[in-house]
């Protein structure tokens, strides 16, 4: 990759997806996170793909979810019990020209999941690697500051380890976005996750998933962006499962520590909701490009 690649702090569409695998390695559990709640400032941010040639990113982030109370279907927060949930995700994704003035990316992601159940006294608990993501996305520049892309072919695959692994195939997609203005970064998408018919005959389908997730960053400095984040997330209502939805927010900080990687650290909490658990999760996330 150029220096002046590495420069643009172009880490991109490796992570959007990875909120979607996130929430589906939680499907045994009350959904407790807003999809692609962990994004942070320059996610969509990649650089102009006219004679770009073909560079890779690595990527290793984590959540951690602590559930202690949900949105009832009055929009009340009540007492679930404590049920901790991390999910940390690998990711792989190879950066090309697929036509002129058009980028590719092409993704996969691993999820590694950790479930305990803080109020049973034998400590319940349940670890392993969830179903993968696997999937293409495209984005152009239609402006010197701004990235404009989408996916549309992304696929869940059900072959994680026995207690995890799904029981359907999931289709992603999502049109997503990255705005530069001086020292002020507005980064975000609109998502959904379409839920397949399950293997097992008669079993409940869940709801489509849908998302609107922003982020708007400040680089105080040449290390430090700070940024701040509002999200939506909203469930379909299928199968007995009533319609459920969370609006919440997030704070956090951008560690810019070289030109090719960074660490970022951001808090989301639930701030109105229903029919689903109360996001209370910390987020890391590592990259590397090479």
């Amino acid at each position: 990759m150029s220096c002046e690649v590495k420069k643009s702090f172009s880490y991109g569409k490796y992570l959007g997806q990875a909120a979607l695998i996130g929430c589906a390695a939680l499907a045994g559990t009350a959904q407790a996170q807003v999809q692609r709640g962990f994004i942070g400032a320059h996610e969509y941010a990649l650089p102009d793909p006219a004679g770009m040639k073909p560079w890779n990113v690595f990527v290793e982030y984590s959540t951690f979810q602590s559930t202690k109370k949900m949105w009832n279907a009055n929009g009340n927060k009540i007492d679930v019990g404590s049920t901790d949930v991390l999910v940390s995700l690998s990711k792989f994704v190879h950066f090309w020209e697929v036509a002129p003035g058009v980028g590719i990316a092409w993704e996969l992601i691993v999820p590694k999941v950790s479930i305990s159940d803080r109020m049973n006294p034998g400590g319940t608990h349940l670890s392993g690697i969830a179903d993968p993501l696997t999937g293409p996305a495209w984005w152009i520049k239609p402006a010197p500051n701004w990235t404009l892309g989408m996916d549309m072919f992304f696929l869940q695959v059900p072959i994680g380890d026995d207690k995890l692994r799904g029981t359907r195939w999931n289709a992603v997609a999502s049109v997503f976005w990255d705005g530069q203005f001086d020292k002020i970064n507005w980064t975000g998408n609109i998502a959904t996750e379409q839920k397949g018919t399950a293997e097992v005959k008669g079993a409940a389908r869940p709801g489509d998933v849908y998302s609107f997730n922003n982020r708007f960053g400040y680089r105080a400095s040449q290390m430090v962006e700070p940024y701040i984040g509002i999200d939506y997330h909203w469930t379909s209502a299928r199968d007995g499962n009533p319609r459920a939805h969370e609006w919440a927010g997030a704070l956090g900080v951008m560690f810019h520590m070289a030109p090719n990687w960074h660490i970022a650290v951001h808090y989301e909490g639930g701030i109105d909701g229903k029919n689903m658990g109360v996001s209370n999760n910390m987020n890391v996330r590592f990259a590397y490009v090479f």
